[in-house]
């Protein structure tokens, strides 16, 4: 990793302190950050969803089946990746999990109570956890139902639906963006991967530690944002709604002062440094 990155994502992480390119160390802005874990729930890997074990006995209790677009699923799922979909912060669940019936009495309730304990994970907020940084423009997503994790995201269960639209807020703004791709694994040029064990201890914006006006602000900045298409990570320094993303979160929710948000800024600096980085760019 390039010396400019380590520093600045070493700072957010471990010093909890915003300190970019561009910045004066007296510049420096304290920030809460925490882990995935200590806020939050993650949901089930895909394999405790519709997998099975070693000696083929039931280990996920749904079949995942694709949901007709005039369907409303009992148990949506949000399974796989669709790039056109995903330009936006707010989706919905692209399958639907149909509970497994067996004519086992004893195996049939181990099937509804697997059911109960998978969809009690359920949550609107999902974490990306194959980011194509050079084809995908979104790190975690909403869904407008609570929907189990799938495949391609896991979901991430926080204490209120206010708090998970503030994560998917930080997790799409340039400063969680940097977070994310540091805590990747990228070797491969152009993707950024995480497992659920990693996802656990990413850090992340502490949304728990925002006050009720903050929240409020962000609640609102994703209310009036989340259905704005968005371009792939390594063209972020040419996407007016990024930009507009991160100078509204910093100014409305995390109340950073103007010359961070300046033409030429330590944010367009972050921005333009992110989408040279080989190891987003990839190939492109």
């Amino acid at each position: 990793m390039v010396r400019w990155a380590a520093q600045a994502a070493y700072q957010l992480a471990d010093e909890k302190c915003i300190w970019l390119p561009g910045m004066d160390k007296s510049q420096q802005i304290g920030v809460h950050i925490s882990t995935v874990e200590e806020i939050g729930e993650l949901g089930p890997v895909h394999r405790d969803i519709n997998g099975k074990n070693p000696d083929g006995g039931i280990r996920g209790p749904f079949s995942i089946e694709d949901v007709e677009a005039t369907a409303v699923p009992t148990y949506p799922v949000l399974w796989a990746h669709d790039a056109q979909r995903e330009q936006t912060m707010c989706f919905d669940g692209d399958s639907e999990g149909l509970p497994l019936k067996s004519a086992d009495e004893e195996e049939q309730e181990s099937i509804d109570n697997k059911v109960a304990s998978v969809w009690a994970t359920a949550s609107h907020c999902h974490c990306n956890l194959d980011f194509q940084f050079n084809s995908q423009p979104t790190a975690m997503q909403f869904t407008p139902r609570k929907t189990i994790g799938g495949r391609a995201w896991l979901s991430i269960r926080l204490e209120s639906e206010e708090m998970e639209k503030a994560l998917v807020l930080w997790a799409n703004t340039s400063l969680g963006l940097l977070l994310r791709w540091w805590h990747s694994n990228k070797q491969q040029a152009g993707r950024g991967n995480v497992g659920k064990m990693t996802l656990q201890i990413m850090p992340i914006l502490d949304v728990v530690a925002l006050s009720a006006k903050q929240l409020d602000r962000a609640v609102k900045l994703f209310d009036s944002m989340c259905y704005k298409a968005m371009v792939p990570i390594h063209e972020i320094d040419k996407d007016p709604v990024r930009k507009e993303l991160d100078e509204r979160f910093a100014r409305e929710v995390l109340g950073l002062p103007e010359s961070v948000l300046a033409p030429g800024g330590a944010l367009d600096v972050l921005r333009m440094k992110l989408a040279l980085e080989p190891s987003i760019r990839g190939n492109k």
